[in-house]
């Protein structure tokens, strides 16, 4: 899963499950529909979601516009020596339905113009243009992923007082 926008992270920590699902509920607030942080700082909290008994599903609160946040769901499993957490984060239903839409339009006009270039054996440079276009998305996708990936990753480390297991 290193070349998606996913990841699968096990957290082990030697905190009891009443003490983890404490530390967690008390970093999230409940979703708002309309979030405002044009001046203010308007979160009182990290994320925003729900935690419910053993699991929870929730994203970054962030200020500024990223559509590649992940979102981030985990269930809390109690170890005999601690607490293992497994946490996955996913990219929103709608965003992966739209880069779906989105790559396989551009992708099958790419497919088109290289058919035509290599049946009429001329080079054709909308080819390069999708091309280009196929990678600038990813790109900005995997990037955009990583980037929130990577704080809350580190977040969750220092919540849980944790160590990662498996990433």
């Amino acid at each position: 899963m290193k070349y998606l926008p996913s990841e699968n992270i096990t957290y082990k920590s030697k905190l009891k499950e009443d003490e983890i699902i404490k530390r967690l509920s008390e970093t999230v607030e409940p979703e708002k529909l309309i979030r405002f942080s044009f001046f203010s700082k308007s979160a009182s909290k990290y994320y925003e979601g729900y935690v419910d008994g053993q699991t929870f599903s929730m994203r970054r609160i962030i200020s500024y516009r990223n559509s590649f946040i992940p979102k981030i769901t985990g269930l809390i499993e109690p170890d005999f020596d601690g607490t293992t957490i497994r946490v996955k984060m996913r990219l929103h239903i709608f965003v992966i339905v739209f880069l779906c839409i989105w790559c396989g339009g551009v992708g099958l006009a790419f497919i088109t113009t290289l058919a035509y270039s290599f049946s009429n054996f001329e080079f054709n440079p909308a080819t390069i243009f999708l091309f280009i276009m196929l990678l600038f998305l990813y790109t900005l996708t995997m990037v955009g992923f990583k980037y929130e990936s990577k704080k809350s990753k580190k977040h969750l480390q220092d919540v849980f007082q944790a160590e990662i297991i498996d990433a």
